[in-house]
């Protein structure tokens, strides 16, 4: 006789739902209060994702350049005759030289007989960065020293930090400090001049930059203390140079990447370098970073109407903390002592010359 089937009940579905919700909920809190080890490869990637370093890369996949970035070390320009040969202080010859510059008071305690500005800065403006290994900024050639100038050309004080926008090498017919029209921009609170080199780390002067990206052009600011700051664009679309008779206080700047190496080259400068010849000379630059807080910047000077052959300096550089953004403005204004002083100096030597 065939089996006689029925629908169940209200009741008999009710208690099926409760049985299966209950058994859901049971496992539920058993995987809550007792969870699956997980297998080590995927704890291994968990723990690194929470170390993990912020984005080398852009969002369109260039290398990430940006961020605020400052001097670390107090390195010279040239290597002194004293590290003839050396690349690299030792551990110990730094620590003398930090214990030095922290024995040095500065000028805090005037003396009497103090004259001219003697005495007119304190302490603060002095050893502000730790020293660094190495014993010049000058990689190459690899003795450390800017090249020699060659036949004719009039060069630059070893301590100068830029010329004035008019002739072979910036300086007007009376000499750089003729009129204020010759004058160097940064006494003049132009802004910084180029390259932006960290020539005098006791008034943080070169020390910091912030670098902003597009897919098409970069944007640099550099904070140069009292002299001023300066906003560099960067175009990165494949443009040519500006026509040779413009010129610029910052030059005229061309970048490409290079592999991961942002590889800048600047010309049609309004102002030499070091006696530069304004026509001839070019700059170029090679930005990389080393890792998520370290970035190398070398610059090669070209001019072979001013030295005998390219030089390149090496500038090391850390980054702040994003968050921060730590540039202070610059606090320079025209009406300052330095142009008086200077344009003084000028006409008292003209009075010396004449007797």
């Amino acid at each position: 006789m065939a089996a006689t089937h029925r629908a169940p009940t209200v009741m008999e579905r009710s208690l099926v739902s409760l049985v299966l919700v209950v058994g859901t909920l049971a496992g539920v809190l058993a995987f809550a209060q007792t969870p699956a080890a997980a297998p080590k490869s995927t704890a291994a990637k968990s723990k690194s994702a929470t170390k993990a370093a912020p984005s080398l890369r852009t969002p369109w996949g260039d290398p990430n350049l940006q961020g605020t970035w400052f001097v670390m070390y107090d390195v010279p320009l040239e290597r002194s005759a004293a590290n003839a040969g050396k690349e690299f202080l030792t551990d110990e010859e730094v620590a003398a030289a930090d214990k030095k510059k922290g024995l040095d008071p500065g000028r805090n305690a005037r003396s009497s007989g103090a004259q001219d500005v003697s005495g007119a800065y304190n302490a603060v403006f002095n050893s502000i960065l730790k020293t660094g290994k190495r014993t010049s900024m000058v990689i190459d050639p690899p003795d450390g020293k800017i090249p020699p100038l060659v036949a004719g050309a009039q060069g630059a004080g070893r301590g100068g930090r830029g010329g004035a926008p008019a002739g072979a090498g910036g300086r007007g017919p009376g000499g750089p400090n003729d009129n204020p029209e010759f004058i160097a921009q940064s006494p003049r609170c132009l802004g910084v001049p180029m390259p932006f080199l960290p020539l005098n780390t006791a008034f943080a002067q070169g020390t910091v930059m912030q670098i902003v990206q597009s897919p098409k052009s970069m944007g640099i600011y550099m904070e140069d203390d009292h002299a001023g700051g300066g906003n560099r664009t960067i175009f990165m679309d494949g443009r040519p140079h500006a026509p040779s008779n413009l010129k610029f206080y910052l030059g005229d700047s061309r970048g490409h990447w290079e592999g991961d190496t942002l590889v800048i080259e600047t010309t049609n400068f309004s102002q030499g370098f070091r006696g530069s010849n304004i026509d001839t000379y070019k700059m170029t630059e090679r930005i990389r970073r080393v890792d998520a807080n370290n970035l190398r910047r070398e610059i090669t000077f070209e001019d072979p109407k001013t030295w005998t052959r390219p030089w390149t300096v090496l500038i090391e550089m850390g980054k702040a903390d994003d968050h921060r953004h730590m540039i202070f403005d610059s606090a320079c204004h025209e009406g300052n002592y330095g142009m008086t002083g200077i344009l003084a100096g000028a006409r008292a030597e003209e009075k010396a010359a004449k007797k």
